[in-house]
């Protein structure tokens, strides 16, 4: 389906949406709480209907944009009022664009790119200030999960470390050229201050990947998978933390205690 630019048609090997709800759009760019001076980075600008409501901030956003069809479109439209990027997001050496300064991020995310940006994001998590992003629904329900809850998992776990996670509200397909076949919802992502020191987080991070190999199945099983300098079954026995229990219902404060036990007999 053609957008309302030059008959610029969305590609569906990109994951392309454009979103045409000139209301959402500058909610999205307000919820970003933009200043003059800040460091933007636009993730997939497209045709640049939320660049043009970024632009309104009076910054100067980078706008990372992988589709070669849509450079000349972008470059005839903003002249020098942007820095385009023609670089896809992921292949990209973020270092090159980093700075002292802290970067916000606005972005309309192809969904097929959400999570890798996501776990990119987190291993540079202390380079930004903030990120409001519109991402498909059931990805930012697991984003902002809680213990017991279907949709709460590694990814919950992993970006709510980081972050403090708010579903700001979701857009029907009926805003996009074309609609998607589903729900999409703007997240915001703000660092988190009160992040808990973990003194080996690769550790912690597989004990946490470990615990939901299988989601059906208990601790005790899924921990197997470690070797232990004890006995196992008096390494359960003797944990802080009941390992009849499932990986789902274990919250951070939980995985922290099972990580500090479990650690001073792990081998490595």
């Amino acid at each position: 389906m053609k957008s309302k630019h030059n008959n610029i048609i969305a590609k569906k090997s990109l994951g392309q949406h454009f979103l045409n709800n000139e209301i959402i759009l500058s909610d999205i760019a307000n919820s970003a709480s933009i200043l003059p001076d800040d460091i933007v980075w636009e993730i997939g600008p497209g045709t640049g209907n939320l660049t043009d409501h970024i632009l309104q901030k009076n910054v100067k956003p980078y706008c990372f944009e992988v589709d070669k069809d849509l450079w000349h479109l972008l470059k005839n439209k903003y002249q020098d009022n942007i820095f385009l990027i023609e670089k896809d997001i992921l292949k990209v050496n973020w270092n090159e664009y980093i700075s002292e300064q802290k970067i916000k991020v606005v972005a309309n995310l192809p969904y097929q790119i959400t999570s890798p940006f996501l776990f990119k994001v987190i291993d540079y998590h202390e380079h930004f200030e903030l990120l409001v992003l519109m991402i498909q629904k059931e990805v930012a329900l697991r984003i902002a999960s809680k213990p017991n809850k279907k949709d709460y998992g590694v990814l919950s776990l992993k970006i709510q470390y980081y972050f403090n996670t708010e579903i700001l509200f979701d857009v029907s397909p009926e805003n996009f050229t074309p609609p998607p076949k589903v729900f999409s919802s703007v997240i915001r992502l703000s660092p988190r201050a009160d992040k808990p020191v973990i003194d080996n987080l690769k550790l912690f991070w597989r004990i946490i990947e470990t615990s939901f190999l299988n989601r059906r199945k208990m601790l005790r099983n899924n921990l197997k998978a470690f070797k232990y300098t004890i006995d196992y079954d008096q390494l359960c026995k003797n944990a802080p933390i009941d390992f009849a229990r499932r990986g789902e219902t274990l919250s951070e404060s939980d995985y922290i205690s099972l990580y500090n036990y479990l650690q001073q007999f792990i081998v490595c």
